[in-house]
């Protein structure tokens, strides 16, 4: 019956259908704990289809309060996907994913897993650990499960300002090669974070780590005199002609629009200029140009060169995000970003 219902969740007549009876998904609720492995898991990815677009997801969220006993759907994914030797973990951080993909539900799974003092820093743990699980799988997926709760102002803070560190265990995966699903996942977060200017500081610290996090995927093999070099993060400097940027376009352009952000305030803007950013930059479009050939990308960085080659006398502003933008300026703004794109490339 269970793989009846996993093959109904391939469509999209056949997702609603089970969601509009409830008496069906509290039985796949049970389901994903039957004793029998290949029950189990049919019933943990038919979770998965069904929690893929928002309205399955608040369907199924909502349900599972509703059950008697109550079932704690947030809690009994993450003692599976923290589990070191759990066969299902995987699958339950696509649904944990899926779910908290929605904002007002990851508000929710927050409330939910501070309960528990211990989930977040077991799951940032379960992360970073490429070989946590006994039974081989990767929980690629815990990096968009951090990247959505970080939608969430708690979720920022609880990422940037806990005390066990958890965005430097998170960070190193931000050029991890052989999941763009993690790698996504952890560039997400970046960019989450350089949303709210409250965290600037944090990212902009003296370390470097979060900025190489950001600039190191959009660097290439090209050559910097001594004095460029010198003006970068350490471990950006005299990078081996076999370096090679993000493949992937959407994530270069997350990287920018991080980027972006970051050149709110004249503090962050100058320390961006001192730390080689425009030249970097400067190297990268030539090879957004020619090479990776995407417009969006190409219009990201060219908001951020323009920012960082005016002197600040010309901006004339310490933040822009105090600036006031009329409706109707701001749809002016868009409407000729989108004829430059027509004429781009």
């Amino acid at each position: 019956m269970v793989i009846e219902y996993r093959c109904l969740t391939g469509s999209a007549d056949g997702k609603a259908a089970i969601l509009s009876f409830d008496d069906i998904l509290i039985a796949l609720f049970n389901l994903t704990l039957d004793e029998n492995s290949v029950v189990a898991k049919d019933a943990v990815l038919s979770l998965i289809n069904l929690s893929a677009d928002e309205d399955g997801a608040r369907k199924i969220y909502e349900t599972a309060k509703e059950v008697h006993p109550k079932l704690s759907l947030i809690s009994k994914a993450v003692e599976i996907i923290t589990d070191e030797n759990a066969a299902l973990a995987d699958a339950w951080c696509m649904v944990l994913s899926n779910l908290s993909r929605v904002e007002l539900l990851a508000y929710n799974i927050l409330d939910e897993l501070e309960t528990n003092p211990k989930s977040l820093l077991q799951m940032a743990k379960a992360f970073a650990k490429l070989d946590y699980n006994t039974k081989k799988n990767k929980l690629h997926y815990l990096g968009p499960i951090f990247c959505n709760l970080t939608q969430t102002t708690r979720g920022r803070e609880l990422i940037c300002l806990n005390k066990h560190n958890l965005l430097d265990k998170i960070l190193p995966f931000a050029s991890y090669a052989d999941s763009i699903v993690r790698r996504g996942g952890t560039i997400g977060i970046l960019k989450n974070i350089c949303f709210d200017p409250i965290y600037h500081d944090i990212i902009l610290r003296d370390t470097d780590d979060i900025l190489y996090a950001i600039l190191y995927p959009l660097c290439g093999p090209e050559e910097f005199s001594d004095e460029e070099n010198d003006m970068f993060p350490i471990e950006l400097q005299y990078l081996p002609d076999t370096k090679t940027r993000e493949e992937d376009p959407d994530l270069r352009k997350m990287l920018l629009e991080s980027l972006l952000q970051l050149c709110s305030r004249r503090r962050s803007r100058e320390h961006l200029r001192a730390k080689g950013v425009y030249e970097i930059l400067r190297e990268y479009h030539k090879w957004e140009a020619n090479i990776g050939k995407d417009k969006d990308c190409l219009l990201a960085c060219e908001n951020v060169v323009d920012i960082l080659i005016k002197k600040e006398e010309e901006i004339g502003l310490d933040n822009y995000k105090q600036v006031e933008v009329p409706a109707d300026v701001a749809e002016k703004f868009v409407k000729e970003d989108e004829e430059y794109l027509k004429d781009l490339l």
